[in-house]
């Protein structure tokens, strides 16, 4: 019996405990004994074009899965058990390639040979750090910049004065006409999006990370402004400017 047949445990045996000569596959009972161990272990089952992944390569590659960006898309929400996340759900978080993954193979317990970038993952990877800066205007700006996207542009204007003129004011924006609440603070948000039900459950997934996440004692507003192609205002297309417009689903 050979390698090729797919018992090379066999190999490892005294010679006497080895197939002897006229002796068929269906004699050799410690051969097909330890077959079983070598499919579990090593994931040789001797078959071609059906190889498993055995204990040893899943021990070997143990790191992947504590890894965000080469954690199967399965495992992910374990993960985030782990760092106390609650992740958000959709595609535009998952992702196209975790969403179908999970939703074909839900069992599926392999690291990705290559590594991948969605919302759920960066979140992840970063959320230990973020926890740091729990409760600061900085520590919302970089959670909401996550949710967002890269492509969206955060500002956080915080302010005591009720009215204060000068260059780049904005009413409703980082310029309030009347009295303003103790500790207020206003989140602009330049935010490109293809379709109106995208814009909506990215809007209401950045007003809950604000409330979570904001300092106890503030009180503030979100305003979201969805850009066109504004020569001299916004320059870099697919980033603060959208070519096109948003449609309607």
């Amino acid at each position: 019996m050979s390698k090729t047949d797919g018992y090379s445990y066999v190999e490892y045996l005294p010679r006497v405990f080895q197939q002897k000569s006229g002796e068929s596959d269906e004699q050799f009972f410690l051969g097909r004994f330890l077959k079983a161990f070598e499919a579990m272990l090593s994931g040789n089952t001797g078959t071609a074009g059906a190889e498993s992944v055995g204990m040893e390569a899943l021990l070997d590659g143990l790191h992947q899965y504590f890894d965000p960006k080469t954690a199967p898309s399965q495992f992910l929400p374990w993960l985030a058990g782990w760092v106390g996340l609650q992740l958000a759900e959709g595609v535009e978080y998952d992702g196209e390639e975790d969403n179908l993954e999970r939703t074909l193979a839900p069992t599926q317990i392999l690291p990705l040979a290559d590594t991948r970038s969605t919302v759920n993952r960066k979140l992840i990877s970063s959320i230990v750090q973020l926890y740091k800066k729990r409760g600061t205007l900085g520590g919302l700006a970089e959670y909401l910049q996550v949710h967002a996207g890269e492509e969206a542009a955060i500002r956080i204007y915080s302010y005591e004065e009720p009215v204060r003129l000068g260059n780049a004011r904005r009413i409703g924006i980082n310029t309030m006409v009347g009295a303003a609440e103790p500790s207020y603070f206003s989140v602009h948000i330049i935010l490109p999006a293809y379709s109106r039900s995208l814009l909506q459950q990215k809007v209401r997934n950045l007003q809950e990370v604000i409330r979570k996440e904001r300092p106890f004692y503030t009180n503030s507003s979100l305003n979201i402004e969805v850009p066109s192609m504004r020569l001299g205002v916004y320059g870099r297309v697919g980033m603060e400017t959208l070519v096109g417009g948003m449609t309607e689903q």
